[in-house]
Order: C-alpha cells, then structure tokens, then sequence
C-alpha cells in the first residue's frame, strides 16, 4: 500500500460532543472573567483603602503639628501679651496638607448635682479685629458614679434650670449611655459676647467634672492672666487648641488644652 492509497478522511466530533465542548469552553470564560473582576475589585479596594489610610494619617499629623505650632506661639516671649493670641489659624499648609486653628478659652469645672440638674452659665465673646477669631464650644462631662448622666448646651443664661426653655433654646445635647458626654457647637452668628448655659442632668448627690472650651471672654485680659483663681470658681488660667487638619478628603482633629 504505498500512501496514495489512504484515504484522508475529515475528522468530526459527533454532535453531542461538539455541544458539550461548547458550554464547556462558554463556562470556563464565564469562571475566568468572574474571577477577573473580583479581583480587579479586591485590588481597587485594597488601594482605595492604602489611599485612604495615607491621607488620613497626614491629616492627624497636620492637625498635631498646627496645634504644636499654635502652643508655640502662645508661649513666646513675652508671654504675658502671647498668652493672649487668639486669631487661630485658617488653611495653614503643613507638609501634604494643611490645618485650622481655634485659639478657646478652656474652664475645669468640678460641682455635684444639688437636684436632677444644675445649670452652668459661661459667656463667649467671639473676638473682633482678630484675622481668624474662635467660633467654636467644646464641652466635656465626666463623672465617678455609676449612674448615667446628660450634657445640654443653651442659648442664654439659664436662671430656671428645672425649666431651661423658659429662659433659653436647646441647640446641641450629649445623652448617651457612655461617658463622656461631649458637644461640638459651632458658632454662626455673628455676635460679640453671648452667655450660653451648659445644663448637666442626672442624680442628685452624683459629682461631675465639667469641661467647657468656649472664645474668649470680655474679662480674660493681661491683668487677669494666669491669676488664679478668676471668677467664677474653680476656673484657672488656660487655653484650648482644636486642630482640625486636612488632607484630601480626610480631616482629623486633635484637641489640646494648655494651662499657665
């Protein structure tokens, strides 16, 4: 038989294998290209989330370091007239990002609750004639007791404090079942000094220690600096710094409270 005689047959595949072999290979691209997006998603949010970490870091570390350079200035010499700088700072570039500064007035309060509530009037005065005046509250409540205990903040001077809303307006509130209570009020209005009350609720007899962060008052000048005790009580000289640094799309903030 020399090779003219073999006959070349064409090679098929019966019917039911072509098919089989068909969804075989429709499937495997199905698995590859599932496969493919998913991890083409893992990937994009693990990178989304480095991203996010980074700038969420340099915003923490701005925010640190405008605070460091705020207490900084508070304290050059002569500190007796820097102790008083209170125009903040506004957009102020620090490495990758940048920082607000809010220069407050910081009072300890320590007092027990003589009913369900007692009432703590402060008065704010956002200064004029400064680049980047303080506009913001800061209030903290702590306490030992085991019972829980409430943080209100008003509009006025609460002389009633069983019933606060004949005097004043409920704007910010901290009841929560943790401790601290804390609010953040930022002040709009452009007013000059206002008297806002911080209202503490909770059970007769319970001592608590009230912090409250707030711009300057009339009174806090270079005759009273670091004279303490000043009126009211149990209030002595001290400063407060909230940084609010940026970086991108994230903030961070970092709140440090300084005392002479």
């Amino acid at each position: 038989m020399n090779r003219s005689d073999i006959q070349h047959k064409p090679f098929f595949l019966p019917l039911g294998d072509r098919g089989a072999s068909i969804v075989a290979v429709i499937l495997m691209l199905s698995l590859l290209t599932t496969m493919g997006v998913i991890v083409s998603a893992l990937f994009s949010n693990s990178v989304e989330e480095s991203v996010g970490t980074v700038t969420s870091m340099r915003a923490l570390y701005a925010a640190e370091a405008g605070a460091e350079a705020a207490l900084g200035h508070l304290n050059t010499a002569p500190v007796s007239t820097s102790w008083l700088w209170n125009s903040g700072y506004l957009n102020k570039k620090i490495g990758n990002g940048s920082v607000d500064v809010e220069v407050l007035e910081y009072e300890i309060r320590d007092s027990t609750l003589v009913s369900t509530a007692t009432c703590e009037p402060f008065l704010s005065d956002l200064a004029t004639g400064v680049t980047n005046p303080a506009r913001s509250v800061y209030i903290t409540l702590s306490w030992n007791s085991t019972s829980n205990m409430g943080l209100e903040l008003y509009d006025a001077n609460v002389t009633d404090c069983a019933n606060p809303t004949l005097s004043g307006t409920l704007i910010a509130s901290s009841v929560t079942a943790e401790m601290p209570e804390v609010i953040r009020y930022r002040i709009t209005a452009p007013v000059g000094a206002y008297t806002y009350t911080a209202r503490v609720t909770g059970t007769a007899g319970d001592a608590y220690t009230l912090r409250i962060a707030h711009p300057d008052e009339t009174n806090f000048s270079v005759a009273t600096t670091c004279a303490a005790p000043i009126a009211p009580p149990n209030k002595i000289c001290n400063r407060a710094l909230i940084a609010l640094g940026k970086s991108t799309s994230s903030y961070r903030e970092v709140f440090i409270g300084a005392s002479r």
